[in-house]
Parts: structure tokens; C-alpha cells; sequence
């Protein structure tokens, strides 16, 4: 059998994790949403995300929609992702986890790779969601390739499976660290034969694959005139860089604190829980079944207390080497593996222990449980708003085609935001991080925000900034429709929409 087919063995496993990873996304599909820069393509039929350094996923995208323009294939991008990356993971597990034999067991670790609540908000795009699951897959691709293929065919595999994954999103690539770090763990204490130079050819082509996108592939299609270019750049090889990276560490460090401080008291509790299990009992049924003394003891304890405080840093420190740094959770895509590795650790050491295994395999379960219910939650709360904004958008529509109905008026313009429904402003008070990834529409971002209310104009009306004219017409003259929600006030050939919850002060139109 050929090592990228699935054995008969793991098919049920397979359809398992898909059906699991399935449920995990069905809230997406009852959303049913245009998410965030999906707004811009549904109308201009373009996708531009290879402009982002992301071509492969444009490709993809254009196939599935039988070329430009691009039309709404969804939910087909999403399904086809987590076909993909259930086949990555169970092919993984094939070459790798074949020492869990406990099924719940396995699948639950598995799952903590789609589960990721900090990369959850990358499910609702509809189209660039297929860019961002098959991504996650590669490395475990990379890392299911067996010591029997030649050295010729391990560097090219694993060459280009990493400029795909670079090619599909960059994100991932940190998923290649860890597991390079869960093979030192095998080496170490399975005891498995490696044949270092193989190992050593996989990890090399890795890195060429990375340098080959980024100085090719990156360098052709980021775009230069924009803010995407400035975002792309990488630190320079300087001594006071490493000090950079380090605070950039630390800050995202005390970033990811604040997100799970503001998670459930029971979530906290069960991640600790997992935590310190994963550690303290990894060393003790290592130092109570391993009777050898000396350096090799001391270097294998501190391996297994140290590995899962590294592997965290890895998750995320491909992202720390940039001159730019943006935090925002759906930037950690790799950050499921640090659970993904936890859950490795406590079943290697369980493994002969059923009456350890049970309880921690139902902390595994418990936790993976807790993201279920998040992403559910915050599907239901983007969902709300999108409601509430639609009934907005109908009205705003009605209203701007009544004042234009001479065809006098060319453009227009927001000031203000639209206020959250109820329902919503729940979930942003419980989870402000969270909730700041809900999109807020009707901006004067003609391809992420105000293209919204595009959607329901028939008259050629465009999109533009505000200026301090606007904001002084605002303030000095009656609004020509005026309702509770919002006024709208005329200024020669423009039409402007105030909303009254404006969520920022009418200070000056560079605000």
C-alpha cells in the first residue's frame, strides 16, 4: 500500500473525523453569511486574496467556480477543506499515532486541530476558508511521508507540500516545529528508528520550500501599493531583532492571557487541568516505569516538562519575525497543535493505564466540548447582527433611493456605526476579543464594509470617505429623512447616513 493511501483500518476513523469536523462547522452553513471581504468579491466577482500572498487558495477557488468572475460556491470551499484536513490528520495518525488504540481517544486529539478557537473566525469566509483547512493539513502531510521514500522524494515532497501550504496561508507553517518536536518526543521515548538523514532532508526541504515562496512566490504576488506589502515584510538579520521578537512574544503572550481570561471559569479549569496532566504525569509514569539513572533520565524529564512550554511559542513564533504586528485571534491558526500535543503526551503514557486513560480521555473530550459550544455561540452572534443589519440595510436602502429619485445624487456616505442588536451586545460584553471579530458593516470601506448596502441599490450611487464638510452639514443643518436609528442629511451630490449610536465622536473625517 502506498503511504498516502488510508489503510482500511483508519476509513472508519476517517469518516468519523469528518462527520465530527462536520458538526463543528454546521453553524457556519446555517449563517450562511457574506463574512468580512466576502462582501467585496460578491459584487465585483473578483477575489484578490493572491495579492495577500495567498495564490494558490485564488486558484483553487477559481477552479471551483470554473474561472472569473468569481461567483458563490459556498459551502462547497468548506466541505472540501475539511475533507482534506481529516484525511491529513487521519493519515498522520496512520504513520505516527498508531500506538492509541482507544478510538474517542484519538479523534478527540485530532479534532483540537479544527477546534482552535483562535482560528475559528476563518470558517466563515465563504470562499478563503478552503485556503486556510487545507493549509493546517500540509505539514501533517509532510510529516506522514515514511524513512522508506528516497532522499530525492522526501525533499521534493516536502518542498513543495511547504510552498502550497505557504502558497494556501503562511499561518501553518509553525505546525512544521511542532511536529518536528513530536518526532524528537518518538525518537526519545518510543524509541522509534529514524534515519537522521532523511529527517534531516525533510526539515531542509521545508525551509526551501518557505525561502522559495517568499522570495519568489510572495515577492510576485504581494501587492506594492497597498498595506499588504508593508504587512508581508519580515525583520531584518539584525542583533536587536531577537530583542524585537522576544517583545513581540511577550505581547502575544499577554494577549492570548487576555482572551482566556475572559473564556468560562469551567474551560479555565479543564485547560489547567490538561495542562498540568499533560506534564506532571508524562514524568511520573516516565520516572516509575524507566529504571535508568543518569544524564539521559535528567535530559528526557526535562524534555517532557519543557517541550509543551516550547511548543507553544512555536505555534505561534513564525508570525513574531514580522516588522508588523496585528493581534488578532484568526491570525493562530496553528495554535490548536499545542493542545494536539498535550493530548499526544498524556495517551503515550496512559497507554497501559485504563484506569488513568478514561478520566483524561474525557478531560480531552470535555475541553474540545467547550469549543463546540463557543464557536455556536459566536456563529449565533454574528448571526444576529447580520439580521439586525439587514433590516437596517433595507431601510437605508429605501431611503437613499426616495432622495435620489431624479438621479440627482452620485455618492454617499457613512458616519457612525450601526448599534448592535441586543442579543449580540450580550455576547460582546462576555467576550469582548470575540466580539470584536463580528463584523460591523455600513463603512465607508467600498470592498469590506460599505458594500453591504450595495447590495440592495439599484441606482449608481458610489461609495466615499466623509469629510469635514460632511461633518459640518451634519451638525448645522436639519436631515432631509430622519428616523430613530439614523438621519440623512444632503451635500451637493452626496447623500449622507448618520446613525445616532454613533460609536465614535463626529471629530474630523480622518478619524
Amino acid at each position: 500500500m502506498k503511504w498516502y493511501h488510508i489503510d482500511k483500518k483508519y476509513t472508519t476513523n476517517y469518516l468519523l473525523l469528518f462527520v465530527l469536523s462536520f458538526l463543528y462547522v454546521f453553524p457556519v452553513f446555517l449563517v450562511n453569511i457574506y463574512f468580512q471581504d466576502d462582501l467585496g468579491w460578491s459584487l465585483l466577482g473578483s477575489l484578490g486574496i493572491k495579492a495577500d500572498g495567498r495564490p494558490l487558495t485564488e486558484y483553487v477557488v477559481l477552479a471551483l467556480c470554473g474561472g472569473n468572475p468569481i461567483t458563490d460556491p459556498a459551502p462547497l470551499p468548506l466541505i472540501l477543506g475539511i475533507l482534506f484536513l481529516s484525511y491529513a490528520l487521519i493519515l498522520y495518525a496512520q504513520a505516527n499515532l498508531d500506538y492509541i488504540s482507544n478510538r474517542y481517544a484519538l479523534l478527540t486529539v485530532l479534532l483540537f486541530i479544527i477546534t482552535n478557537p483562535f482560528a475559528m473566525e476563518y470558517l466563515f469566509y465563504r470562499c478563503g476558508c478552503i485556503g486556510a483547512l487545507t493549509s493546517l493539513g500540509c505539514p501533517f502531510i509532510i510529516f506522514s511521508i515514511p524513512n522508506s521514500v528516497s532522499k530525492l522524494k522526501m525533499f521534493l515532497y516536502s518542498s513543495l507540500l511547504a510552498m502550497a501550504l505557504m502558497s494556501l496561508h503562511p499561518a501553518p507553517i509553525a505546525i512544521c516545529l511542532i511536529l518536528f518536536v513530536v518526532n524528537i518526543f518518538f525518537l526519545l521515548f518510543q524509541k522509534r528508528k529514524m534515519n537522521p538523514a532523511l529527517e534531516g532532508i525533510r526539515i531542509i526541504g521545508i525551509g526551501i520550500g518557505a525561502i522559495l515562496y517568499k522570495t519568489v512566490i510572495a515577492n510576485h504576488y504581494v501587492s506594492r501599493s497597498d498595506w499588504r506589502y508593508n504587512a508581508s515584510q519580515t525583520l531584518e538579520i539584525k542583533p536587536k531583532s531577537i530583542l524585537v521578537i522576544f517583545q513581540n512574544m511577550i505581547d502575544t503572550c499577554k494577549y492570548i492571557i487576555r482572551f482566556l481570561s475572559e473564556a468560562s471559569g469551567w474551560y479555565q479549569i479543564v485547560l489547567s487541568l490538561l495542562s498540568l496532566s499533560a506534564i506532571l504525569l508524562s514524568v511520573f509514569l516516565y520516572c516509575r516505569e524507566n529504571e535508568h539513572k543518569g544524564w539521559g533520565k535528567i535530559l528526557n524529564i526535562a524534555f517532557l516538562v519543557l517541550s509543551p512550554i516550547c511548543v507553544f511559542f512555536l505555534s505561534y513564533l513564525p508570525l513574531m519575525i514580522l516588522k508588523e504586528q496585528t493581534l488578532k485571534l484568526r491570525i493562530f491558526l496553528a495554535m490548536g497543535s499545542f493542545l494536539f500535543y498535550l493530548g499526544i503526551l498524556l495517551l503515550y503514557f496512559t497507554k497501559k493505564h485504563q484506569t488513568l486513560l478514561r478520566p483524561l480521555v474525557l478531560l480531552l473530550i470535555v475541553c474540545n466540548l467547550y469549543h463546540y459550544t463557543y464557536v455556536y455561540t459566536f456563529a449565533n452572534a454574528v448571526n444576529n447582527q447580520n439580521e439586525y443589519e439587514q433590516y437596517i440595510a433595507y431601510h437605508v436602502a429605501h431611503d437613499l433611493e426616495t432622495i435620489n429619485a431624479d438621479s440627482e445624487f452620485t455618492c454617499f456616505s457613512f458616519i457612525g456605526q450601526v448599534p448592535q442588536p441586543k442579543r449580540t451586545q450580550i455576547f460582546s460584553a462576555k467576550y469582548p476579543m470575540t466580539g470584536e471579530l463580528i463584523p460591523r458593516y455600513f463603512t465607508n470601506d467600498g470592498w469590506r464594509g460599505g458594500a453591504y448596502i450595495l447590495h440592495y441599490l439599484q441606482n449608481d450611487l458610489d461609495l466615499t470617505s466623509d469629510t469635514d464638510e460632511d461633518r459640518q452639514i451634519v451638525t448645522s443643518e436639519e436631515p432631509v429623512i430622519s428616523n430613530s436609528l439614523y438621519s440623512c442629511y444632503v451635500n451637493a451630490d452626496k447623500i449622507i447616513v448618520v446613525f445616532h449610536e454613533s460609536e465614535a465622536p463626529l471629530a474630523s473625517a480622518s478619524d
